[in-house]
Order: structure tokens, then sequence, then C-alpha cells
């Protein structure tokens, strides 16, 4: 008897004629024609339209949780996917999401395989250790990876290879789906979003009794701190709208500031917050500086005072926009009696020797405020204080040397703007003139930002022994940045602030009381024996480090004071700043204490996990392409051709195996293991041979043949003969 291996083995898409030694059979019986849901089955059909409508819809819903998150971080985004993410629900629906995709993505792989089974039964055949396994395949929806031991000896053969690659690219494509929900999660991270709009009542001020004009809580807004000669904890963000300024060799004008200070004691509220519309005190901060015209200059050098005084008149030129002097008496001039900033017994190389010296109320008037400063018989001119800031240069016992014989000091040419120079011997000082008045007052405002604000700290450098201002700088308007590079809020401008201010909306009256911290107290007018001390000379302000207690401010103050004019030359811009500070300090002391509310609402931010990008999103998205381009690919195959697999009937593939080409097989299999089968199909050469699913012609069954090729010839012979 020959052995199987002696003919090389032929794939035969139809055999109608084989050589047996076995008696003819009946004539075959008529096939019923199926129709392709009797192919695939109605389970099947069911498992292929339910799993692709599962995957749509989370595939749904994944797109509008990555969609809405990229217009979340536009402001604007569904309700039900702020309620998701706010709740920390995204992760949650993602991995629901990717279980649904698995599971749905799974259960077609099965009628995938059983497809595959179906068509490579038919059309190329299997190795007959292989036959039961794969023809139970086809009813038992495995999966893909069932199929993978069964192609793995004939990869690479030539009828087998396209199926051979569906498979893999099958249990590959299915396995990535494991971590679908893994692979999408790697699109998440923090992201800062802008949450629903809040509604609540704010308390944002003290109340005024109308009748006596104070508080009835009887709060003292005017003792506690000085907060000149205290430094703040921190900067605190604040809403600004400004109009540009305007400068000249006589004059520079900051253009007008309004400064809102949000009503939120944390700073992380004030850092978040990107809208807000409510009550909220306003301050205008604008300043104007101009040259003055100073007459008549004498020092005194007392040797019971600290500090030489200053005296003389000054008056300036009236043609300065937005500004109106005091006619009645800037002919005559104005009187200067102030204290001279000297270095004392400290090195001060690095600083300017500058202090602020307040004049009055009565100079002069500034015009195009936010509200209209009332006049009185107290304030002719309305409240726009003026401080003469005075720049000078050498120590006391300079200046005592200096004007030991005569007190008088010459006017000499500069040619630094804005400053008017006087000298003698070796010792000089500057003159220049500000005018501010930041009119506290309460408003229904509206602000935003399209970025998180940060609260500032200044930070001492050791190496060169000095507050590094930069931030504090930059975040009060002392550089060329936008309010947006600022972080600061946006305050929206109104064309009547008085209509909006809060006795007009809400019929509150507030003190605004933090217009007191500008003042200072006159300590040296109480210690100091001069009878002229009294007159101004106590209202002077030192930036200088060698300042006597009497005259300083806190190093804070006076480093970012120092820091602005020495590096911009602008002294309203340093005033500005300072005045700014002050009255923050002042306002969020006593924020605790405030006992009037108004409605308001306000947008913050906060920090989500939420898709930043669609990386993932997109890579399973190409996964699923392939897993429907597979699937629908071997249905296509399927219907063109098959004819001979039912799909799910566990008869047809059980009844089909059984043929008189593997009754051997079968017979010997019923009391063994498949190990034991597959030793004894070895031993006899069995296991070389291929089986497919064919029409007998004798019998006319759809059964397993065995194919084998000889001499040219299609031959079909039972398992272990020839």
């Amino acid at each position: 008897m020959a052995q199987v291996d002696q003919y090389s083995e032929k794939l035969v898409p139809n055999v109608h004629e084989t050589e047996r030694n076995v008696a003819p059979s009946p004539p075959p019986t008529m096939q019923k024609p199926r129709r392709f849901w009797e192919k695939l089955g109605l389970y099947n059909m069911a498992v292929l339209l339910l799993g692709t409508v599962a995957v749509a819809i989370a595939l749904a819903f994944l797109f509008f949780i990555w969609g809405a998150a990229t217009h979340g971080r536009q402001r604007s985004f569904p309700a039900l996917w702020f309620s998701i993410v706010e709740k920390k629900w995204a992760t949650r629906v993602v991995t629901l999401s990717s279980v649904l995709i698995r599971i749905a993505t799974a259960a077609q792989l099965g009628v995938f395989a059983a497809i595959l089974a179906a068509l490579i039964l038919e059309q190329v055949g299997v190795a007959t250790e292989d036959l039961p396994l794969v023809s139970m395949i086809r009813c038992l929806n495995s999966g893909p990876h069932s199929l993978a031991l069964s192609v793995a000896n004939s990869f690479f053969t030539k009828a087998l290879f396209p199926y051979s690659l569906l498979i893999v690219l099958a249990i590959f494509n299915a396995f990535a789906l494991q971590f679908t929900s893994t692979i999408l999660l790697t699109d998440f991270g923090d992201t800062r979003i802008v949450m629903e709009f809040q509604h609540d009542n704010i308390t944002f001020g003290l109340n005024r009794n109308v009748s006596t004009g104070v508080n009835p809580q009887g709060i003292n807004t005017y003792g506690g701190l000085d907060y000149w000669k205290t430094g703040p904890a921190s900067y605190q963000r604040f809403a600004e709208f400004k109009e540009d300024g305007s400068q000249t060799e006589d004059f520079v004008d900051t253009g007008k500031t309004l400064r809102g200070f949000p009503p939120f004691r944390n700073d992380s509220q004030r850092n978040l917050l990107r809208d807000y519309s409510g009550p909220m005190t306003v301050v205008d901060t604008r300043v104007i500086c101009v040259r003055p015209t100073v007459s008549n200059v004498t020092v005194d050098v007392d040797p019971i005072q600290d500090d030489p005084t200053i005296n003389g008149r000054f008056s300036w030129k009236t043609s300065v926009p937005n500004l109106e002097a005091n006619k009645a008496d800037q002919e005559k001039g104005f009187e200067i009696n102030c204290t001279v900033p000297t270095a004392g017994n400290y090195n001060v190389t690095k600083d300017w020797q500058i202090s602020s010296c307040f004049i009055g109320v009565d100079v002069a008037r500034l015009l195009g405020g936010i509200i209209s400063d009332d006049r009185n018989a107290d304030y002719p001119l309305g409240h726009t204080s003026a401080n003469l800031l005075l720049n000078a240069t050498g120590n006391w016992r300079d200046w005592e040397k200096a004007f030991s014989n005569d007190t008088r000091m010459e006017q000499t040419e500069t040619s630094k703007p804005l400053w008017t120079h006087f000298t003698r011997s070796n010792v000089t000082i500057d003159f220049s003139l500000c005018f501010v008045n930041p009119l506290p007052a309460s408003y229904e405002v509206e602000v935003s930002s399209d970025r998180d604000g940060l609260d500032l700290g200044i930070l001492w450098n050791s190496k060169t022994a000095s507050f590094n201002t930069s931030l504090v700088r930059h975040m009060y308007g002392t550089t060329k940045a936008t309010i947006e590079e600022r972080r600061q809020l946006q305050l929206k401008n109104k064309s009547n602030w008085t209509t909006s201010g809060v006795d007009r909306v809400w019929n509150i009256t507030t003190e605004e009381f933090i217009w007191n911290t500008l003042s200072r107290y006159d300590y040296a007018s109480v210690h100091s024996s001069d009878p002229m001390a009294g007159v101004g000379v106590g209202l002077t302000t030192m930036f200088t480090s060698g300042a006597l207690p009497d005259y300083s401010v806190h190093r804070i103050h006076a480093a970012i004071f120092q820091d602005i004019i020495k590096r911009t030359g602008n002294p309203a811009v340093a005033f500005q700043t300072l005045t700014t500070i002050l009255l923050q300090m002042a306002y969020y002391d006593f924020l605790s204490e405030y006992d009037v509310t108004a409605p308001a609402k306000w947008q913050a931010s906060a920090t989500l996990n939420i898709p930043n990008q669609w990386k993932a999103f997109g890579v399973v998205l190409g996964l699923l392409v392939v897993h429907f381009t597979l699937v629908i690919t071997a249905i296509r195959l399927f219907l063109a051709r098959t004819e001979m697999s039912l799909l799910g009937n566990a008869w047809q593939a059980v009844s089909q195996v059984v043929s008189a080409d593997t009754a051997g097989v079968l017979h010997e299999g019923a009391t063994t293991t498949d190990r034991e089968v597959k030793g004894t199909m070895k031993q006899s050469g069995v296991a070389d041979g291929r089986i497919r699913i064919a029409k007998s012609v004798t019998s006319g069954r759809m059964e397993a043949t065995a194919v084998r090729q000889r001499y040219g010839a299609t031959y079909s012979a039972p398992v272990g003969q020839v």
C-alpha cells in the first residue's frame, strides 16, 4: 500500500468525481436554496446588528465627551456634559463605554470566526486533526483566537494565506480593543474649565446710616493699623479699566485707570474668577504729575531736627489736560514746608532719596473721574490731593555743611522731564507735583477674564540684599503688558457710573472708609518741639531705608516705589501703584466685618480631568474601523463563496464531519483523547492529509472529504488508505 505522503496536496474548489473502492451511492438529493439570513442565522445577525448599534452608541457618547470638552475650554458646553465632569464621572463614562465596545466587538468577532471557519472548510480545507474543532467553531462563535492553532501550521500556504492574514489581524485588533479604556484615558488631563454661573448674595461693604453718617455697628475704621507702615501678606488680583495716558516734558498722565476689588476673601476665589456681575468697590487711580515752578527755596538745618526742612512756593503751567488749577491761588503760588529726605547715616547709593510731602486738597481738581467730585465749603475743589515729591542727594551732614551760612538754593537746568532741579554746594533736590483722587465707591459692575489670576508676594534676594519686585510691578501695570497679560480682570466701563451706584441700583448706602488709608497721622508734629512742625512737615512720607520712624513706610512699600521710579522715571506710575496697594490693604482688612449684601452672579474656573486631545480617540476609532472592515469583508466572502454552511447549527457542524473519509478517526476518537488521536494519526500518516467540506457525488451529502492529487489527477480516498 502506498503511503499518503507520496501525494502532493491540491486545493480543489469543487469535487465532482472521486475514485473510491466503494459501491456507488444513490443519486444526490436536491439541496434547498438558503437565504442570507438562514446562512448567517438569526442569532448571528442580531449580534452583528445590535453590536454595531452598541458601538455606535458608545462612540456617540465618547464623541460627546471629547467634543464638549473642546468647547468647554471655550466656555461653551451642554448641561449634561457639565453635570458629568463636575461630578468627576467622565472617566467612568469612558470605562462603561469601553466595556460596551469590548463586549460588542468580542461578540461580533465570534461571528467573524464562525464565518472564517466556514470559508476555510469549504474553500481550502484544514488538517485532519483540526477538522472537528473548525467545524464546531461554525456554531460556537468562540472568536478568532480559536482558529489560530488550526491555521498556524499552514499559514503561508498560498490558498490559506488570505484567511490566515484576516485571522491574525483580527486577533491583534481584538487584543488592542481590550485596552480601549486605557487608550482613551491617555487623552485625559487636568484642564481649566469655566464652570456654570453661581448666583448668591455677596457681602461687599460697610453700611452707612444716611442720617448719622456713621456705621450702625460702630466699627472704628480709623483705628488699628497704619497701612503705610504695614506690608501686605499678598498682592490681590483686581479688575481694571484703563485708557491710554499721555506724557510731555512738563506733565505725565496715567490716563483714566479704574480698579475694582473683587469682594472675595479667599484668594482662590479671586484667582479663579472669570466672570462677575454684582457689587464691587471701584477706585479711580488716575495720577497726573506735573513739573512745578518752584521759587524762594530755603532750607532750614536745625540741629534739634532729625532732617532739614525745605520751604518755598510753587505753581505750575495751567494747560494740563484733565487738571483744573485753583486759579485764585495759582498766581501767588502754594506754600512748601516739607522735610528733606536725607540719607542720614545709611548708605543708600542704590536708591533714590525720595519722599512725598502732602500739600492739601485745595491746589487743583482732577477732571474726568469715575463720578462727579462734589464741591462744598470744606472742599471747594473737591477731594483731589496734591503731593509734592522730593528727590534729594547728600546726607544730613552734607546739608548741614551746605547751609551753614546761607539757606537759599538755586534752580538749575535738568534733562529729566517732570522734575524741577535745585542745587547748592554738593547737595541737590528735585521737585515733582502729583495729583490723585480715588473717589472710592461701590457700583454694580461687570468684569471678565479669559485666564486665571494669581495673588503675588515679594521674595527677598539674599545675594543682592534686596526685594524682587518684578512680578508685583508687572501686576500693577508698570510695564507695557496688557491687562490680559497681567492676568487681571477686565472691568467693563460704563457711560454713566453714577446710575450704576449701589445707592441707585439696590438703595444701599455704604461707608467708603478706605479713602482714609491715604491720610497719614502727623507723628512729627506730636513729637517735635519745632512750632512749624505742624504745618505740613509732619505729613512727609519717605521711601528710603534710612528714614526715621516718624516718616518711614514699610520696607516693601519703599522697595516697590523705588524700583518703579528708578526703572521708569515715572512718578505717576509709582504713586498710582502705591495708592492701589494701600486701598486694597484697607478693603480686604475689613472684609470679614462687611454688613451690606447685594445679589451677584459669577463664574469661576476649576481643574477638571477631561479629554484635552484627540489622539487616543483617533486610535480607538481606527481600531474600530479595522474591526468593521474585517467583519464586513468576512460577511461578503461568506455570502459569495459558501454553500454548505449554516452558522449556529450544531447538528450540521457534527453531521458534516461524519463521512467515509473520517470514519476510522471518528471510531477511534470515541474513547480517546485528542492527543492520543493525533498521535495515532501521525503514526499512520493521516495527519498529513487535508480535509474540506464538499458535496459527495455518490451520496449527495455535504461531508468531510480528503483531497489529494496523484499524477495530475484529483484523488480522494478514505483517511489512511490509497
